[in-house]
């Protein structure tokens, strides 16, 4: 990429070069065909998406560059079109997969296709933590600030459409069509005052596919769910003690599996990851 010009954020990232074919196989001119890479996301090892790279610079069309977008603005019928995308990855993170958002929208509910890279999942999978095994995830203590909590992974578990029947979930068509899964993670409050039990919604489910998956809980908070026991009603941790939070999590593709837990952390980038062993 010596030469071209690029965005500054993306200056010490590794490009990746996404070459792909569109084939219009129905009877009318698909317009803005250009526009099908938008729809795209290289996911990486870390279950980040890597940013998409807009590279220009040397001949007209980038035809000596290492990855030029040929695409047409208008497909007829019948006709194909082969075009290269580049996407930025941080330095030391792997390919996990491709993964293509029907319906448009980058959204974890929506319908999607993937690709999985060779190597990916075994790539992601030397990074990742035991489910017993303790670590410590940034925790935002609101008022007092990011405290640094040791956490665990209790379990994953598989549940059924039926468990979630009646109940005040924000759902989206494809997730309510989807499988539940429950994840149940242990805090511990090591901190010298009293915590506030809030933190499910940073954990995320990490699929195969490469997909985050953050949860979902109910609005009523003393909801008893099957499988997915957890104490909803709002409280505290006294200093020293533990709780379980249990979160709901819609996988919506079918091909699709469970693979990891991550905890999003508190005002820095990245996941602290767990192995998920499903029950």
């Amino acid at each position: 990429m010596r030469g071209a010009r690029v965005d500054e954020e993306l200056k010490g990232t590794v490009p990746h070069y996404l070459t792909f074919e569109v084939t219009n196989t129905g009877r009318k001119k698909i317009p803005a065909a250009y526009m099908v890479d938008s729809n795209f996301a290289l996911n990486g090892t870390d279950w980040e998406r890597g940013e998409e790279a807009y590279v220009s610079g040397g001949r007209p069309g980038g035809g000596d560059l290492p990855c030029a977008d040929t695409a047409p603005k208008t497909l007829a019928p019948g006709d194909s079109y082969d075009t290269c995308v580049t996407y930025a990855l941080p330095d030391g993170v792997g390919v996990l997969s491709l993964t293509y958002y029907a319906d448009g929208y980058l959204d974890e509910g929506g319908a999607v296709a993937t690709w999985p890279v060779e190597g990916g999942l075994e790539a992601a999978s030397a990074e990742l933590a035991e489910p017993g095994d303790i670590v410590r995830v940034r925790w935002d203590a609101r008022e007092d600030g990011v405290l640094e909590l040791p956490a665990r992974l209790v379990s994953v578990r598989r549940g059924s459409a039926a468990d979630l029947a009646g109940l005040d979930l924000d759902l989206n068509e494809n997730e309510r069509r989807g499988v539940p899964y429950y994840v149940s993670v242990t805090y511990t409050n090591t901190g010298p005052k009293d915590l506030y039990a809030d933190q499910a919604d940073q954990v995320r489910l990490l699929t195969e596919g490469g997909r985050q998956i953050p949860g979902k809980t109910p609005f009523v908070f003393d909801t008893k769910i099957p499988g997915c026991p957890s104490d909803w009603v709002a409280r505290t941790i006294p200093p020293g003690d533990s709780v379980t939070e249990c979160s709901i999590h819609l996988v919506t593709e079918d091909a699709d599996k469970p693979f990891a837990v991550g905890f999003a952390q508190a005002d820095r980038p990245g996941l602290v990851t767990w192995r998920a062993s499903l029950h």
